[in-house]
């Protein structure tokens, strides 16, 4: 049938694994026996020895295996490697650094690249992050820094800012029964203690933010939480302070009218976030005002994420003077962070190109961008990236540097597999020279045999015997070359079995052993 092995193969493959017995009677494997491990052995050392006869077929071999080697090496060490980085909305700035970070690398190294991942916000990049969905993260120090994605660079600074319109009244929530009123009561009477003089909104304070709708401008690094640890740090309720999410392009309607008593927003000094909130603030030329976080040093003490920092005259603007005077503030950092198991040479290189740039960078992006290389102190308050701190610390090391001793000892060892491999030829020659000293011990047991066989039909098996190992001796010959001593060996053996067969066969045919007819058995022996 098509298809299938003809019947004259399958009846081989019985008889050599043994299956069944051979036809001609012949001493092969035992039926229902599997071939033996001897056997099997012999086998396999025949075909090898039989491959490496073909000087040919192992040269082309050994130059394909070689060939193939060399490319996965060049393929692996020269193989781009895609970075992805979890970021904030795709308008911001920080997807505005991603892209341009990516042009120079795309530029500049062909192995490296960078892929832009949107987030919600600064929790989602932590999470994206922390599950290996992203290899980098834009993250603010607020966070919490981790040993498993240290920082590879400071990317700027920013600054809490809470403004009040100009000619804003401050108008508080209606009050309700409860705890509500009596905040807002509170916080009159204090404002009123203050200076009566004065307009409220010059002297409020953020302790008296309760019953004020505060704004948080979205698109900015202000947010919920960051006005939560606010409060919380000065004593007032979360939950006594009305908050609303409000675009910055509808910042000037919501104050026109008058849904928000005080704007939260959070960016660089010198950045878009707040220029555009206290451009919406300002009023017929009036300037808005703003909330002294006079106890900023204090927060920074108990909580190091972040820093105290004065803010000077006119750093918003400068006509009129935004602030009006000097202006005690909160800030924190934002921080590129990468995954500790990256490769610490692609971050070394990524961390070379971002300082070796920074201030292209900082003009692409409106001083928005303003790279500062981490602390590398042991008592620093964050963690160094190693591929980052080996570049920081004019540690990147060479080829050499970084392979010299695995080279070393690559050859101490190399010695260790040459002998294993030596050891596995004497193996093959001196299994082979085994197998010589097997088959002529076995020539020298037919002989003992054939001098005390009982009955010509022994004898006539131990002719069939001989015939066989002769055929084995002709195969093994066909594998390795004999020298003299060998096949002088193996024919005074074979001299003796004949004669030993001769002779007994005479003596039990009753014609002594010398006079064995030339004709007879003997003779054919």
């Amino acid at each position: 049938m098509p298809g299938r092995p003809p019947l004259a193969m399958k009846l081989w493959l019985a008889e050599r694994f043994g299956w069944i017995k051979p036809s001609d009677g012949s001493s092969g494997h035992a039926p229902g026996r599997a071939i033996s491990i001897e056997s099997l052995e012999h086998v396999v050392r025949n075909r090898v020895r039989t491959f490496l006869r073909h000087t040919w077929m192992v040269t082309i071999l050994g130059t394909l295996i070689l060939a193939v080697a060399l490319w996965l090496g060049i393929y692996f060490t020269t193989k781009a490697e895609v970075l992805k980085v979890a970021v904030g909305p795709a308008g911001g700035v920080d997807a505005k650094f991603v892209h341009l970070l990516s042009d120079k690398l795309a530029a500049e190294h062909d192995r490296i690249h960078v892929e832009f991942i949107a987030t919600a916000g600064p929790a989602e990049r932590a999470r994206a992050i922390a599950d290996e969905k992203a290899d980098l993260a834009i993250l603010p120090s607020y966070i919490g820094a981790s040993p498993d994605w240290p920082v590879v660079a400071g990317l700027r600074e920013n600054v809490l800012a809470l403004i009040v319109p100009a000619g804003a009244a401050v108008a508080r929530t209606p009050a309700k029964k409860g705890k509500a009123a009596k905040a807002a009561k509170a916080a009159k009477k204090a404002d009123k203690s203050d200076d009566s003089s004065s307009d409220d909104s010059d002297k409020l304070k953020v302790s008296q933010l309760a019953g004020r709708r505060v704004g948080i401008v979205t698109g900015s690094e202000a947010s919920t939480d960051l006005l939560k640890l606010l409060l919380k740090y000065y004593g007032v309720p979360f939950d006594k302070v009305p908050v609303s999410q409000i675009d910055p392009g509808n910042l000037a309607a919501a104050i026109h009218d008058k849904k928000v008593d005080v704007l939260f927003v959070a960016g660089p000094t010198t950045g878009h976030a707040i220029a555009a909130a206290v451009a919406a603030a300002t009023q017929d030329g009036q300037a808005p005002s703003f909330i002294a976080i006079d106890q900023a040093e204090g927060i920074a003490k108990r909580n190091p994420d972040f820093d105290s920092v004065d803010i000077d005259a006119g750093t918003f603007g400068g006509n009129p003077p935004v602030p009006d005077d000097g202006l005690k503030g909160l800030s924190f950092s934002n921080y590129l962070v990468a995954r500790k198991s990256l490769n610490h040479d692609e971050i070394a290189a990524l961390a070379r190109l971002i300082f070796t740039t920074r201030q292209s960078l900082a003009a692409a992006t409106d001083g928005e961008i303003r790279i500062k290389a981490p602390s590398t102190d042991k008592d620093a308050t964050v963690m160094v990236h190693p591929g980052a701190l080996s570049y920081l610390t004019d540690d990147q090391k060479s080829f050499f540097d970084k392979y010299g001793d695995d080279i070393f000892y690559g050859l101490l060892i190399f010695p260790v597999f040459g002998s294993a491999i030596a050891a596995v030829a004497s193996y093959f020659r001196s299994s082979s020279r085994t197998h010589r000293l097997r088959l002529l011990q076995r020539l020298l047991d037919m002989v003992r045999k054939a001098n005390v066989a009982p009955s010509p039909e022994a004898l006539d098996q131990i002719q069939l015997d001989a015939d066989n190992l002769v055929v084995a001796i002709i195969h093994q010959t066909e594998h390795e070359e004999f020298d003299e001593t060998v096949r002088m060996s193996f024919s005074f053996a074979l001299d003796q079995l004949r004669f030993a067969i001769a002779a007994r066969r005479a003596k039990l045919l009753g014609h002594g052993g010398a006079e064995a007819k030339p004709g007879g058995k003997a003779v054919a022996a």
